[in-house]
């Protein structure tokens, strides 16, 4: 039997190609003129229930979340939580502006970054990034905008590293400012 999520699903993926669609009065308008869906602490589906909370929590919540755990943590979960589906069901579902909160975890000696509401992750920013770039390379005509912010425990290296793997992984795809949907469609 089918639930609500699912029939939710299945009845948004039809919204997957919209961009593509939109009528040629609108494919001069530039892209920030535009109303775009877009999704609130997109990345906030894969929380990972184990991980500590995150550095710019106040240390109220910080203290409370060490002494009684049991009590906090699913309020925490709960109040962090916005989306339930992954990203590529996002973009499928029509969501073009993705809200990225990036962050590195404290103590963690690696370069991987994550997401993070409150708590982090459990999936790294730069794999989310090649899952946008191979739904990109299904959708040719359709713009994604990520919006990338908070930044929390991201020392000078890490921020150029992300903006490094931003570039490596999308290059071509990058857009410069002021462009227009025309851009994006071959005109017969």
């Amino acid at each position: 039997m089918e639930g609500p999520l699912q029939t939710f699903v299945h009845v948004c993926h039809e919204n997957g190609q919209w961009m593509s669609q939109l009528p040629e009065k609108l494919w001069d308008i530039p892209l920030y003129n535009l109303a775009l869906p877009g999704s609130h602490d997109t990345m906030t589906y894969c929380l990972d229930k184990s991980s500590a909370v995150s550095g710019n929590e106040s240390k109220l919540v910080k203290f409370l979340n060490k002494c009684l755990p049991c009590i906090v943590r699913p309020i925490i979960m709960k109040w962090s939580i916005t989306q339930v589906l992954t990203v590529t069901e996002q973009l499928e579902a029509g969501v073009r502006y993705l809200d990225f909160r990036i962050a590195h975890k404290a103590n963690d000696p690696s370069m991987n970054l994550y997401f993070v509401h409150m708590v982090y992750t459990t999936v790294t920013v730069q794999d989310i990034l090649w899952q946008i770039l191979r739904w990109l390379e299904t959708h040719p005509q359709e713009v994604v905008i990520i919006a990338c912010r908070n930044f929390d425990g991201l020392t000078r290296r890490l921020h150029n590293h992300l903006v490094a793997c931003i570039k490596e992984i999308f290059q071509c795809k990058l857009c410069p400012r002021n462009v227009s949907m025309r851009c994006f469609f071959f005109t017969f």
